[in-house]
């Protein structure tokens, strides 16, 4: 609450109270002097009347004002202290009020419409301050979301969505499929090619290994020269297998090879024993820890990114939702179908929110009102409009005295 606004108009109350209780004391005085002078002075009796009904003005309405919210001298005079009595009632016909006028899906949309709101916040949006402004906001949101999450629990569930992710693939068809789609067409060719290929060049870069093994292997008695022989003659013919069949695209080692694999592709689909292999491969990934340590290394190297992305100003994210905020004011200021598109995507949003939610503020402002208590609201009220209240008992003064004159000049003409 701010006590010094509240005791500006508290001291404004307590002037025109004291200006309205002093008009109605000066009309008694002048009612007094009138009526003690009036045998001298005939004239008076003008005097008088304005006067007299004047104090009964003044007192009619400083009763109708008090009443409002408080006993008249204390008095507990019924129908009085209304606000006081009907607190809760008040509360939630303020609450259905404002339900029904201001929280209306028509008025909410209209309002929407006069104000052209989507335009008005695109040109917004397509400044570059306020961009920023909402990229700084954004990652400010998103770094203190990251402070209060449970690391653990957006562990476990990412854990748990992986899991249940792959629990859902057979892996042996998924597999089966994923090579029938990539080896489509020409790319079975080429994947021959290229196993010849790196064929040729493991070849030539293991010879020496090679031929180490083929000497370990044949008997002691062979002469090493023999050994040479026979590893040079085995390089040989691999080496003219391979550039036989990359030389010729219609060599049948490519038939051969493409039966052998549409053979595999087909017993990943199909065959129930490679399926149940996948499947106990599947199950037995999935028991493994090293799901779980991928799991949590995984949310903690996102989580260190965002936080280190978010704290920054100049970092790539914070840029990255600027821009995006700029392009999307410029697209929806200068595309009137898109904007036309989003003016009726909020007003969507906006009456179902209104239909939704509108009957909760009702019920939220009367219990707010409920929860304050009496004098507390009394006060709070009596600040608001008692000034203007206290206009009221000046006006019924001067009103209540001319009416007075009036009514006393017209029994005097009809008297006459």
């Amino acid at each position: 609450m701010d006590l010094s606004a509240d005791e500006q108009k508290r001291r404004e109350l307590r002037r025109m109270r004291q200006l309205a209780t002093g008009l109605l004391g000066l009309v008694a005085a002048v009612f007094a002097v009138s009526l003690w002078l009036q045998p001298r002075f005939p004239a008076l009796a003008f005097v008088r009347a304005f006067a007299e009904a004047a104090m009964v003005g003044a007192l009619a309405d400083w009763f109708a004002v008090t009443a409002l919210f408080r006993h008249p001298l204390g008095l507990p005079i019924p129908h009085t202290a209304i606000i006081a009595r009907r607190k809760d009632s008040l509360g939630e016909s303020v609450g259905r009020f404002v339900q029904e006028n201001f929280l209306a899906p028509d008025v909410l949309v209209g309002r929407l419409r006069a104000v052209h709101a989507v335009e008005r916040v695109g040109q917004l949006l397509s400044r570059e301050a306020v961009s920023s402004q909402v990229a700084r906001q954004v990652a400010m949101l998103v770094n203190g979301a990251l402070d209060v999450v449970n690391d653990r629990e957006i562990q476990d569930l990412i854990e748990r969505s992986v899991a249940a992710q792959i629990d859902k693939v057979q892996p042996s068809p998924f597999l089966g499929r994923l090579l029938a789609a990539v080896l489509k067409g020409e790319r079975l060719h080429e994947l021959v090619a290229e196993v010849m290929h790196l064929s040729a060049q493991l070849l030539e870069e293991n010879q020496d290994m090679l031929r180490e093994r083929i000497q370990r292997e044949t008997p002691w008695w062979m002469p090493p020269a023999f050994d040479h022989a026979i590893a040079e003659r085995i390089f040989a013919a691999i080496n003219t297998a391979i550039q036989e069949i990359n030389g010729d695209a219609e060599h049948p080692f490519y038939t051969r090879f493409e039966a052998v694999l549409a053979r595999f592709i087909q017993r990943l689909q199909h065959d129930p024993e490679t399926i149940a292999r996948g499947e106990a491969l599947k199950q037995e990934l999935l028991s493994n820890p090293f799901v779980r340590d991928v799991s949590a290394s995984l949310w903690l190297d996102i989580k260190a990114f965002l936080k280190e992305q978010s704290s920054r100003d100049d970092s790539a994210l914070q840029l990255a939702i600027a821009r995006s905020v700029r392009e999307f004011g410029a697209s929806v200021t200068g595309d009137p179908e898109l904007a036309q598109k989003v003016q009726g995507w909020v007003e969507h949003l906006v009456a179902y929110l209104s239909r939704e939610y509108r009957g909760q503020f009702a019920q939220l402002v009367a219990y707010t009102v409920s929860r304050w208590d009496t004098a507390s609201t009394v006060e709070k009220l009596e600040l608001q409009v008692g000034k203007d209240l206290q206009y009221i008992r000046i006006n019924g003064t001067i009103v209540g005295g001319l009416a007075g004159l009036a009514i006393y000049i017209f029994s005097r003409l009809i008297g006459a």
